[in-house]
């Protein structure tokens, strides 16, 4: 058997063991879409909701709030950050001797 022909009848035999799982995602899926058109042609179309078609007796509802938010805060990066100095450093933890 030439080398050849051994590399073909690996690929070959990958590409079977992943055709069963594409033809049961066709298969399924195929049924579930004429499943889905049938079921269309079948039942009755809805009925248009009440809310679909504006009624002009009653006049569209806006609601508005007196309560305003906060202000917008500004953040300016462009700023330098502060530097601390020396006497504003503050150490956590100063070992003891006797620790």
């Amino acid at each position: 058997m030439s080398r050849r022909s051994a590399m073909f009848m690996r690929a070959s035999r990958s590409a079977d063991t992943a055709l069963p799982l594409r033809g049961y995602f066709l298969s399924v899926g195929g049924a579930l879409l004429c499943l889905l058109w049938a079921t269309g042609w079948v039942l009755p179309a809805q009925k248009p909701s009440r809310f679909a078609v504006p009624d002009p007796a009653r006049p569209p509802i806006r609601i508005h709030s007196d309560v305003r938010g906060p202000e917008r805060v500004v953040i300016d990066t462009n700023q330098p950050l502060p530097t601390l100095s020396d006497k504003e450093i503050v150490v956590a933890h100063t070992p003891v001797a006797g620790e």
